[in-house]
This record gives structure tokens, C-alpha cells and sequence, in this order.
């Protein structure tokens, strides 16, 4: 009779290995901060705000306002939930989707940016 295998080794034999076949966006990965930054100062500073506190020029006069990344609240928020914000926009809101915009890798960037302005 054979004995089962623990689960600790069929997870490193099973899920590990896929998992490094995945491309970084599908697992949520974040990109680069420099580069999301230059992405977010072109498409996002007007309603977020330079420092992320959702007080840019209009995202002061939005309703609800535009996001605070510094915010508790967001910091809260997986970065899935943020790609999926960023991707498909927030409904009841003014933010819009962005996925016909940006590029899956312009979206990680900008990701990887707002990851750094939760910090």
C-alpha cells in the first residue's frame, strides 16, 4: 500500500512550476516604478494628483473624488482589485477602464507606481 504524498511536495511539484510559467500580469506582478510613473503622470496625475491623494486639478471637483492611493482605505485594497480598477474603471465614478488605452505592460507599470505611492 502506498502512503500519500503531502501536500507541501505536490504543491512544489504541481503549483510552483506553473506558476513561474505565467505571464507576470496574470499573477498580479507589478512593474516598474520609473516607467509607471512617466505612464501616470501622463494619463493619471490630472485626477489623482502628483503625490496620489486624489487632489489633482479635477479630481478635486469628481463626485465621488478621485482615488487617495495614501489613503487607508486603499492601501487596504489588493493590487488585484487596483488592476482591475485601472483595467475596467470604477463603476459610479469617473474613472474609466483603460485597458483600450494602456497596454498590459503600461498597466503593471502604473501599477508598480501606485504600489510605491501606498508606501
Amino acid at each position: 500500500m502506498m502512503k500519500p504524498v503531502p501536500s507541501a511536495i505536490v504543491f512544489f511539484i504541481v503549483v510552483v512550476p506553473v506558476l513561474l510559467l505565467l505571464p507576470p500580469s496574470f499573477v498580479g506582478a507589478t512593474g516598474d516604478p520609473t516607467t509607471g510613473k512617466a505612464i501616470y503622470e501622463r494619463h493619471c496625475i490630472a485626477c489623482h494628483g502628483p503625490q496620489g491623494k486624489g487632489d489633482g486639478p479635477a479630481g478635486k471637483m469628481l463626485k465621488p473624488p478621485a482615488a487617495d492611493f495614501t489613503s487607508a482605505a486603499s492601501k487596504k485594497k489588493s493590487e488585484v482589485d487596483l488592476k482591475e480598477a485601472i483595467e475596467n474603471g470604477k463603476p459610479g465614478t469617473a474613472m474609466g477602464p483603460w485597458k483600450s488605452q494602456l497596454s498590459q505592460t503600461d498597466i503593471s507599470e502604473v501599477l508598480g507606481y501606485v504600489r510605491a505611492l501606498r508606501k
